[in-house]
């Protein structure tokens, strides 16, 4: 029979978490669990203890753990489930949802057009050499497939399927980099790219510029000329930014 000392050493060595005394505790003890989370401590499923466990770990009320598990839910890193068997569990949100959620806040503090287009010309340069150095067969052969596919339907009153085509080149070229960051980057950028394309309505030589400019990045990227790839990206990312301008304000003014 386990002793009184033996029971507490062996609740002691259970925690997972040391008490908090803060102002903003809800806020760093979400951030001791995502440590935890990002440390492997928690994996991929794990459920983490219930609110009352937590709450008597981090020694605070059960509505400050509900606040630090309503915090790593939005960030992306927990799921909450309910019912009788829910729980906070370890998980990783729809990778394709955390480009909106980053839009989101950058829109919230003040993101403009401009911005925007600065960043996708120094993210899109840096990407289209990484496609360069490290396409496969594979990933040239995913671009030619996007570059087909367009080609096939230039000139339709197909506005909504013309604008997928045209952005999912660049994720396409994102991907070729076999680099994590650059594949997240590029997702973000473009979500913000299919939130200001919502009333763009290309007209066919529109259309045929972009396909044209996008065969020519992906010839250069194919022959595995950085300066050339990285001069037609910045340009196209130039010329289609005037383009969308150009007609959404003939379009606003015609409203």
């Amino acid at each position: 029979m386990k002793t009184k000392e033996g029971l507490q050493k062996e609740m002691k060595e259970d925690r997972l978490f040391s008490p908090y005394r803060s102002r903003r505790a809800f806020q760093e003890i979400a951030g001791e669990i995502k440590h935890a989370i990002l440390a492997k401590r928690l994996k991929e499923g794990d459920k983490l203890p219930s609110e009352r466990t937590l709450a008597q770990q981090f020694q605070v009320g059960r509505l400050t753990i509900r606040e630090a598990l309503r915090t790593l839910e939005t960030n992306g890193l927990i799921r909450i489930r309910h019912g009788r068997e829910g729980g906070a569990f370890v998980g990783v949100s729809d990778p394709m949802k955390l480009p909106s959620m980053v839009i989101d806040n950058l829109l919230m503090e003040g993101l403009t057009s401009e911005q925007m287009t600065e960043a996708r010309i120094g993210l899109e340069r840096t990407i289209v050499k990484y496609a360069v150095l490290h396409a496969t067969p594979e990933d040239l052969l995913a671009i030619e497939k996007n570059l087909q596919e367009s080609r096939e339907i230039l000139g339709l009153e197909l506005r909504e399927e013309i604008i997928s085509r045209m952005i999912d080149f660049h994720i396409c070229l994102g991907k070729a980099t076999h680099n994590l960051p650059f594949i997240m980057f590029i997702r973000t950028l473009m979500d913000w790219a299919r939130r200001k394309l919502t009333y763009w309505f290309p007209t066919e030589e529109d259309q045929t510029y972009s396909h044209r400019s996008h065969v020519e990045i992906f010839d250069s990227v194919k022959k595995r000329d950085v300066e050339r790839a990285q001069e037609l990206i910045e340009d196209h990312i130039r010329r289609m930014t005037f383009l969308v301008r150009k007609r959404n304000s003939v379009m606003s003014r015609r409203r």
